[in-house]
């Protein structure tokens, strides 16, 4: 089986189309599987983009969020596996129920 590239799919396809050949004889000239070829058709219609043909490709803006420094945390282990992260701004009494209410279900 040969091997094409992939920026050659598309011109490959649409060769294809304009042929009338089915795609196991198509397939077979390109000396490629009949799947391969459904599958790069598949492909190029998916991401035909309508402007001057199909592309493999789109381009995307991504903008990042600044991030903030991650507050330094400890863990609390209690028995029966049950962990707890606590933030470095927690309040004492509050803890303290909670753990409480935990030992209670563990």
């Amino acid at each position: 089986m040969k091997r094409h590239r992939r920026n050659e799919w598309p011109q490959l396809v649409a060769r294809w189309k304009a042929s009338g050949e089915s795609a196991v004889e198509f397939a077979r000239g390109l000396g490629v599987h009949v799947r391969t070829l459904c599958r790069w058709r598949r492909l190029v219609e998916e991401l035909d983009d309508g402007v001057g043909g199909p592309a493999l490709a789109r381009i995307v803006e991504v903008r990042s969020r600044p991030t903030q420094p991650a507050a330094e945390s400890f863990e609390v282990r209690l028995a029966g596996g049950i962990r707890v992260s606590v933030p470095p701004s927690f309040e004492g009494p509050a803890l303290e129920r909670l753990l409480r209410v935990l030992e209670g279900v563990s």
